[in-house]
């Protein structure tokens, strides 16, 4: 740890060095000159406010200013996401975005954003991407992945499921399961994971594909069956929950995420310390671990280009899904 805080300070007296005159650089502030404030885009309490207040007093700690979390629910994630687009691009407001408002909003508003998700942002790190997992009835007659898709392919059209609402993660990937399994089911939306998981605990839901951090406390007592989970691993709040490719169908991957956003605009300089700085904070054991419990695993590593280059694919890939899903928005 002390090797990273001193990497750390290093590249930040690089950056504010850079500031100084006859250093052969462009003048600018030292950055962080006052407290950032990082905007989510759904009400406190929820999981992505647990996750950027998780990160936001490390980050203080290391950047030597208060981190402030502001939530500021509504429009599907849309006026957190507005408020960064025309913030100032000094570093001092950032986004935690999600797979709604930058991969299915983008397609479901259909042009009437008053952002554009790619061209008014820059990309810092990603810092979690919570899996989908595909969970049961514990009364269904399916006790594994393939055991449900002969299932569902003898009765197409009479199964149901649910979602946290027309337009969700969870949603859009049951339809996109459909689309890979060339079989029908019946949506049936909901105001949120709570009111879903008590209709599917009951059994008037057949089945349901939803966020890992919604479903783990029913999975971990029994009362819902989890069938497979959409990543490429395992995730250790169910370690024995097989993935779609080990349980026989390859190619299958669905999850939201949390990547941290600056506007547009924002300085490199700038960019490259709030990177380094999150993937430290995600790479603390403790930070970690606490996410991982969560359900919503830490992603490390990453870099602003990878960051933005996996937003774009995101985007890419949800489109056509959001398209066909009929989803309009609310």
């Amino acid at each position: 740890m002390p090797s990273r805080r001193l990497a750390l300070t290093a590249l930040g007296g690089a950056f504010a060095a850079s500031a100084l005159p006859g250093s052969g650089a462009l003048a600018q502030p030292a950055y962080p000159a006052r407290p950032i404030r990082i905007i989510i885009p759904f009400a406190a309490g929820g999981p992505t406010d647990i996750v950027a207040r998780l990160i936001a007093d490390r980050m203080a700690a290391r950047l030597g200013q208060p981190v402030v979390v502001d939530a500021r629910p509504g429009a599907g994630g849309a006026i957190a996401a507005e408020a960064v687009a025309r913030a100032a691009p000094d570093g001092h407001t950032l986004l935690i975005g999600t797979a709604t408002t930058h991969a299915v909003n983008p397609t479901l508003q259909d042009g009437r954003l008053p952002f554009h998700p790619i061209r008014d942002f820059a990309p810092i790190a990603q810092i979690a991407r919570v899996p989908i997992v595909l969970v049961t009835h514990p009364g269904l007659p399916a006790r594994d992945l393939p055991e449900f898709i002969a299932l569902l392919r003898a009765r197409p059209g009479q199964m149901n499921y649910g979602s946290s609402g027309t337009g969700s993660m969870g949603h859009l990937a049951a339809v996109l399961l459909m689309q890979q399994l060339g079989t029908q089911a019946t949506h049936i939306p909901y105001r949120g994971s709570a009111p879903m998981a008590a209709d599917l605990l009951a059994g008037r839901v057949d089945f349901a594909t939803d966020a890992l951090a919604s479903v783990v406390p029913f999975v971990q007592d029994s009362r819902i069956r989890a069938l497979a989970i959409a990543t490429p691993d395992r995730a250790a709040a169910l370690p024995n929950l097989p993935t779609f490719a080990e349980a026989g169908m390859p190619g299958f991957e669905a999850y939201t995420w949390n990547v941290v956003f600056a506007p547009a605009g924002t300085p490199a300089p700038i960019i490259q310390l709030l990177n380094t700085t999150l993937n430290a904070v995600v790479g603390e054991a403790e930070i970690a671990q606490r996410l991982s419990e969560m359900g919503q695993p830490a992603v490390t590593g990453t870099t602003p280009q990878g960051t933005a280059a996996f937003v774009q694919a995101e985007l890419t890939k949800w489109a056509p899904v959001v398209r066909a899903s009929g989803a309009t928005p609310s």
